[in-house]
C-alpha cells in the first residue's frame, strides 16, 4: 500500500462525516429494534406467541434480520466502524496534544500582534527587570512561566488540552465494555416454590440466554425462596407490593439474605436479583389403593387477567389423565375480618380428562381427596411460587465506570480551559517596549476580560513595582 492510499484510508476512517453518519445509522437502527420484538431479549413463550398473533411480520421481520437486529451483521459492523472512527480521531488528537505538550512554543512580536487579544506595553527599566516584574505577575496569577532569551510563554489549565482527547477514550472504553458485558452477559428467569432451593445452572433455569462468551460459568450456589409475600409490608408497615424472602446458600452455609420486591434488588457475586410474576402453587397427590404414593408435585398456577384466581392444566403422572384446576383463597362468610384481614383457606376447582372424555368436575378443599378409578387424588398443601430475574453482568461496573469518566472529561473540556501568553520584551534608545498576546483554547470572548486585567496588573507592576 503506498502513501497516498494510506492517507486516504486514514482520512476516510477519521472523518467527521463518518461518524455523524454511522451514530445516525446506529440510532435509526436502535429505535427500529425497541418496535421490533427481538428474539434474544425475549421470553420463548413471548415471542412465539407474538409470531402466532403476527405471522406476516414475523415472516418479513425474519427475513430481514430484524428479529435479532442488535445481533445482526449490519449492526455489528456499524458499532465497529464507529469505534474504528473514533479510534483514528482519537490517535490523531493524541498526536496534537503529544506534540503540543512538548513544545514551549515562543513567539516572535509578529505572531503576538495578530492574536485578537494583543498589547503593547512601554516602560524605562531594563530588560531583565521587565522579565523578571512579568514573569512575578504570571506566576502570581497561576500561569507556568518558561523563558528563553528575551521571550516569556505563560500556560494554565496546561493539561486541559488532553480533555477531548480523554472523551473520546472514554467512549472508546465504554463501547468495549458494552462488547464485554454484552457478550458474556447471562439473564434468566429461575422459578422457585416457597422452601424449595435451585442450583444456579443451566438446566434450572425455566428461560436464560446466554451470551457467546459466557461459557456455561455459572456458579452453582444454591437459590432458596424462604417465604413470599403477596403484600408485603415493611417494619413502618409501608405497603411494597409482591416480595420474595431469598436466600444465599453456599456449601451448606447461608450467606446471604434479602427481601426482594419492586425497586428493592438483591445482589451476590455479580448476579442481580429481581422480582418478577408470582401465584399459587397447590400439592397434588396421586395415591395407589393401599395408600403408597404414585406421583405428586406443586402445580404452579398463575392469575392470568388478575382475578385472584389462578389457573394450571397438568398431567397426571404417566395415567394419560390430563387436568385444569383453578384455586384461590377464601374465607366464610361468617368469617369477622379484623383490621390483620381474615383468615384465608385455599378452595380449588378442579377438572380431569381421560382420552378428551370429562370424568372429574368438582371442587376440593386442603386435606380433601377424589377418587380416580381404583386410585386417590388428593390436595395436601398450598405455597407461592415466584419467578425471579436473574442477570449476571460484568460489563455494568465498566460501563458505569466510563461514564464517570466521561464525566469528568466533560468538565475537563468546558471548565479546565488551557490559557496561553506569549511575551517579547525588545529594548530601543528610549525605551523597552513589551509585546504581550493571550488566547484561551475555547470561550475566547470570555477570556478578553481576563487577558485585559493581566495586563492591568503588569503595567501597574512595571510602574509601581507591585501586584
Amino acid at each position: 500500500m503506498d502513501f497516498v492510499t494510506g492517507k486516504k484510508i486514514a482520512n476516510f476512517f477519521k472523518s467527521r462525516k463518518l461518524a455523524v453518519v454511522l451514530i445516525f445509522l446506529i440510532i435509526l437502527f436502535s429505535i427500529i429494534g425497541t418496535h421490533i420484538p427481538q428474539k434474544s431479549a425475549l421470553k420463548p413463550d413471548v415471542y412465539n406467541t407474538w409470531k402466532a398473533n403476527h405471522p406476516a411480520q414475523a415472516y418479513y421481520f425474519e427475513k430481514l434480520g430484524l428479529t435479532h437486529l442488535f445481533s445482526s451483521f449490519i449492526f455489528v459492523s456499524l458499532a465497529l466502524l464507529l469505534f474504528i472512527n473514533t479510534l483514528f480521531c482519537t490517535k490523531n488528537m493524541l498526536t496534537g496534544v503529544y506534540r503540543r505538550l512538548g513544545n514551549q512554543q515562543f513567539q516572535k512580536k509578529a505572531y503576538i500582534s495578530e492574536l485578537e487579544n494583543s498589547t503593547t506595553l512601554q516602560t524605562e527599566k531594563g530588560i531583565m527587570d521587565v522579565i523578571s516584574d512579568v514573569s512575578s505577575v504570571l506566576k502570581h496569577e497561576g500561569y507556568k512561566v518558561s523563558q528563553e532569551d528575551n521571550c516569556i510563554f505563560a500556560e494554565k489549565n496546561r493539561f486541559g488540552i488532553i480533555g477531548t482527547s480523554f472523551f473520546h477514550l472514554c467512549i472508546l472504553f465504554i463501547i468495549l465494555a458494552a462488547v464485554y458485558g454484552s457478550t458474556g452477559r447471562m439473564e434468566g428467569d429461575i422459578r422457585l416454590i416457597e422452601g424449595q432451593a435451585l442450583s444456579e445452572e443451566h438446566g434450572n433455569y425455566i428461560f436464560v440466554n446466554e451470551g457467546p462468551f459466557f461459557n456455561e460459568n455459572h456458579q452453582k450456589f444454591d437459590i432458596s425462596l424462604e417465604k413470599f409475600y403477596p403484600d408485603y409490608k415493611d417494619e413502618a408497615g409501608t405497603p411494597l407490593g409482591p416480595a420474595g424472602k431469598l436466600a444465599i446458600t453456599e456449601n451448606g452455609q447461608k450467606v446471604k439474605t434479602d427481601m426482594v420486591y419492586l425497586n428493592n434488588l438483591m445482589t451476590y457475586k455479580g448476579y442481580t436479583f429481581l422480582g418478577n410474576v408470582y401465584g399459587l402453587a397447590p400439592l397434588l397427590i396421586l395415591r395407589n389403593p393401599d395408600g403408597t404414593v404414585y406421583s405428586g408435585s406443586y402445580i404452579t398456577a398463575s392469575d392470568l387477567d388478575k382475578s385472584g384466581r389462578y389457573v394450571a392444566s397438568f398431567d397426571l403422572g404417566d395415567t394419560g389423565i390430563e387436568g385444569g384446576l383453578m384455586v384461590y383463597m377464601t374465607s366464610p362468610l361468617t368469617q369477622k375480618i379484623t383490621e390483620s384481614g381474615a383468615e384465608q383457606t385455599p378452595i380449588m376447582f378442579l377438572k380431569l380428562f381421560y382420552k378428551g372424555k370429562e370424568i372429574y368436575d368438582g371442587t376440593l378443599r386442603l386435606n380433601e381427596t377424589i377418587k380416580i378409578s381404583d386410585m386417590y387424588l388428593g390436595f395436601y398443601d398450598i405455597k407461592y411460587w415466584s419467578n425471579f430475574y436473574v442477570v449476571k453482568d460484568e460489563g455494568i461496573l465498566p460501563v458505569y465506570a466510563g461514564i464517570g469518566l466521561l464525566t469528568f472529561s466533560l468538565v475537563m473540556i468546558f471548565f479546565i480551559v488551557p490559557k496561553r501568553v506569549w511575551i517579547e520584551v525588545t529594548e530601543n534608545e528610549n525605551a523597552t517596549e513589551i509585546y504581550i498576546g493571550g488566547r484561551a483554547d475555547k470561550f475566547r470572548f470570555l477570556y478578553e476580560e481576563e487577558y485585559s486585567s493581566l495586563v492591568n496588573k503588569i503595567e501597574e507592576r512595571l510602574n509601581h513595582g507591585t501586584n
